[in-house]
């Protein structure tokens, strides 16, 4: 299984499309280093794990994702595999695998670019070991939240279009439900809200933001949203439950598709 790993991971590292997704980890930090004159360091790390990862990460996942599933396909080259022979079990695995070192790398050079940013604007580094925690966390988090998405690109089996698609409606879907009080502002059960992957990352995340300077409104959303906060264990436990059962249904898919 850790040939198959390092097999995918070294033939992924030099496409032209891992080195454009990676790049787009600096953007965000830097634009809104130039915008933001007042800030501290949880504002500019805020940056990394919402707009990055919500806006970013997810859709070049997602697109990566196609690129790896497609790519046997498209160059004939799974029955050489299936010779070996490695099952496609371990195939999916392998690839979802690397997708998961791909958004923990894209967070943490996210973090790396701030933290520059930060010091060269005089910004006091506190709780740096927090806010890499965080990011940390939620590169896995996203991770997991794209899932549903490859799932269906998987399924679909079709061009990279329509996978581009996909992710395009999957991002813009959810970014509009994680700023809804809609889904947000609702108590954890069997409903909706509780299984929306993006929503309940930000759930989890902004219970961490510091109000330090916050304006009143911004107080008054933190204190009319903190009852619906949920806890590392709980945002945790339905992401990878739900990452788990996308994982065993897109191997089932991956098996029936014809070589």
């Amino acid at each position: 299984m850790l040939d198959v790993i390092i097999c995918e991971f070294c033939k992924w590292k030099r496409k032209r499309l891992f080195q454009i997704a990676y790049f787009t980890s600096f953007i965000m930090p830097l634009l809104y280093s130039m915008i933001l004159s007042d800030c501290d360091l949880d504002d500019m790390m805020s940056v990394v794990r919402e707009e990055n990862g919500f806006l970013i990460l997810i859709p070049f996942t997602v697109v990566i994702a196609a690129h790896l599933f497609f790519e046997e396909q498209d160059n004939d080259t799974l029955k050489n595999l299936m010779c070996v022979p490695v099952s496609k079990s371990r195939i999916v695995f392998a690839k979802l695998f690397v997708l998961l070192l791909f958004g923990v790398a894209y967070e943490l050079a996210g973090f790396g670019i701030t933290a520059v940013l930060a010091v060269a604007k005089g910004v006091s580094l506190e709780h740096w070991g927090l806010q890499l925690l965080l990011t940390i966390g939620t590169g896995i988090l996203l991770w997991a939240a794209a899932m549903p998405c490859i799932l269906l690109v998987i399924w679909f089996n079709k061009s990279y279009i329509i996978s581009v698609i996909i992710a395009f409606t999957y991002t813009v879907l959810g970014y509009i439900l994680h700023i809804s009080d809609a889904f947000l502002m609702v108590p954890l059960g069997l409903n909706v809200a509780t299984f929306l992957p993006v929503s309940m990352i930000f759930r989890w995340l902004y219970q961490f933001h510091s109000l330090e300077g916050a304006g009143n409104q911004m107080i008054d959303f933190y204190q009319r949203f903190s009852p619906y906060f949920v806890s590392t264990q709980t945002v945790v436990a339905i992401l990878l439950a739900e990452a788990l059962a996308c994982m065993g249904l897109m191997m089932k898919i991956y098996q029936k598709q014809s070589v």
